[in-house]
């Protein structure tokens, strides 16, 4: 998250969270917005641009959910929950290869328990589940 100023991380952290609750109460257009705003403001911030395609993913908008998944890989390209979160998105539209290609990419910096731990899922027969869970 070092790319929110100090003094801003706790209310990107609690809009978030704001953001979250909303999706969970189905309130997604809401949700969207108040991400939106932390994108606006903070476009270099890798946890914004996650959390928007997180939820732009559980809302069916898969185009758009990748774009931004992309956009934190980018900018944060060792971080393990921007690159779970593009292979989430990426396998919820269906592009399983793509999705691997992203596990793989993220195994050139080096051990992942998260993606260790959703290939132990999917070896046990869930890997629906494994790729379904909110960004650790």
């Amino acid at each position: 998250m070092n790319q929110i100023p100090d003094e801003a991380a706790e209310r990107v952290l609690g809009t978030i969270r704001e953001a979250v609750d909303l999706d969970a109460q189905n309130q997604i257009a809401e949700a969207v917005r108040l991400l939106k705003q932390l994108v606006d403001e903070f476009p270099s911030a890798s946890i914004a641009h996650s959390y928007m395609a997180w939820i732009l993913s559980r809302s069916g908008q898969h185009r758009e959910a990748i774009e931004h998944a992309r956009v934190a890989v980018k900018l944060s390209p060792e971080s393990e929950m921007s690159s779970i979160m593009l292979f989430r998105v990426l396998w919820s539209a269906g592009d399983h290869t793509q999705a691997f290609d992203e596990m793989k990419r993220l195994q050139t910096y080096g051990h992942s328990e998260e993606y260790t731990r959703m290939m132990q899922e999917w070896n046990e027969g869930g890997m629906h589940d494994a790729t379904s869970g909110e960004p650790q």
